[in-house]
Formats: structure tokens, C-alpha cells, sequence
């Protein structure tokens, strides 16, 4: 795909950004990021509305690096574990993909600027050409770079956007899981589920713990 001919996506893209953040800092929603039990209020204050303002919530602090993990608390308190999954995931995949694309159409140049000479930019792009995929696996699993700095070098790698965002969604969902089903847990009230949600969680954890040594000892060897 030529990235100089496309000028239509861009200016969609861009439009669709600015209607979220636009409506997102316009609710005051942003300020709220610092004190979760009032985000939490504000959430459950817009009734039916409120899976949607999360979702949109998410999707914009991902694309601003701002940690997402007091929002990610959030969800699985207000929404339990299912469904505090379902749309921390939506949330999370609609702001990687779209910091990828701001980087890849919109605003390369700067990006390019900033990132483009860093040690996790050369990594990455490495990583892209040599091993394809699963640098997506490395970065995703393993904390070695900053999650929304991430989402903007992806953009500037050769990487396919499908692939880059249908396996980071895969990627990120075991680590997502653990932190909705502990907030699920402490927010249920009943202790049958509490300890259900735990041992889940406990179990993912594991699993995540063993999928990650083993990726790492890949890594290095190919290193």
C-alpha cells in the first residue's frame, strides 16, 4: 500500500479521533483518571451509556501513553469479570490500532522524529524484519518497552496493520484478564466468587509467567 495515497484514510481516521477525544474531554472524564472511586462513579452514573464512555475512555488514554491500569481496575469493579474483559479488550484494541495508524498516516514525520533514532524503535523494526510476528509476542508479553510508546513504533515498522492489531489483541488479553478478574474479585462482595475469580486469575498468571520465560529464552538465543 502506498502511504503517500492515502489521504481519504487519514483524514477519516483523524475525524473519528478528534469526535473521541472531543467527547471524552468534554464529559471532564480525563480529570477523573486520578481518582479511581470517582471515576468509578462517573462511569456507573451513565447507566446504559457507561460500557460505551469506558470503552472510548480507553481507547483514549491508550493513544496518550498514560497508563491504563487504574482503568483497567475500573472495569472489572464496575462491570465484573466478563464483560469488564470484553470491553477493557475493545477499548485497549481500538487505541493500539489507532496510535498505529496516527503513526503510519497522520503524523509519521513527527513521530519518525522522536522515535525514530530510539533503542526501542531499532528493536522493534528489527525484530519486525527478522522475526516477524513474534516481536508482537515479545513486546506484548514481556514488559521490556512502555505499552503506548509501543503502540505510535509499530506504525513506522513494515509490520501489516491486521496482523499488528488482531495479535496484539491475542497478546495483551492474558495480562488484561488477570488485573479485571482481581478487580472482579475485591468488587464482587461474595466470597465463593472472590476465590473463583482469584484462582482463574492465579492460573493465568501462571500460564502467562511460563509463556514469557519461554519467550525470552528464545529470544536470546536468536539475539
Amino acid at each position: 500500500m502506498n502511504r503517500k495515497k492515502s489521504p481519504i484514510k487519514a483524514v477519516v481516521i483523524l475525524c473519528i479521533l478528534m469526535v473521541i477525544i472531543m467527547g471524552i474531554v468534554k464529559s471532564g472524564a480525563l480529570e477523573y483518571l486520578r481518582d479511581r472511586q470517582k471515576l468509578e462513579i462517573l462511569i456507573k452514573s451513565l447507566g446504559m451509556w457507561g460500557p460505551l464512555a469506558y470503552i472510548g475512555l480507553y481507547t483514549v488514554v491508550t493513544t496518550t501513553c498514560i497508563s491504563t491500569l487504574p482503568l483497567t481496575l475500573v472495569g472489572g469493579i464496575i462491570f465484573g469479570a466478563l464483560m469488564g474483559i470484553i470491553y477493557t479488550v475493545i477499548g485497549a484494541g481500538l487505541g493500539l490500532s489507532l496510535s498505529f495508524l496516527i503513526a503510519r498516516y497522520i503524523a509519521r514525520k513527527p513521530i519518525e522524529e522522536k522515535f525514530g533514532n530510539t533503542e526501542i524503535f531499532k528493536k522493534i523494526n528489527e525484530g519486525v524484519k527478522n522475526d516477524g510476528w513474534f516481536i508482537l509476542a515479545i513486546t506484548r508479553l514481556l514488559p521490556i518497552f512502555p505499552f503506548g510508546i509501543q503502540n505510535y513504533v509499530y506504525g513506522l515498522t513494515p509490520i501489516n496493520f491486521i496482523q499488528y492489531s488482531m495479535l496484539s489483541i491475542v497478546f495483551i488479553l492474558p495480562g488484561t484478564s488477570v488485573f479485571v478478574l482481581l478487580a472482579g474479585a475485591v468488587a464482587s462482595g461474595d466470597m465463593k466468587t472472590a476465590v473463583k475469580m482469584s484462582i482463574i486469575a492465579s492460573l493465568i498468571f501462571l500460564g502467562l509467567t511460563i509463556i514469557t520465560k519461554i519467550i525470552a529464552k528464545k529470544a536470546k538465543k536468536n539475539s
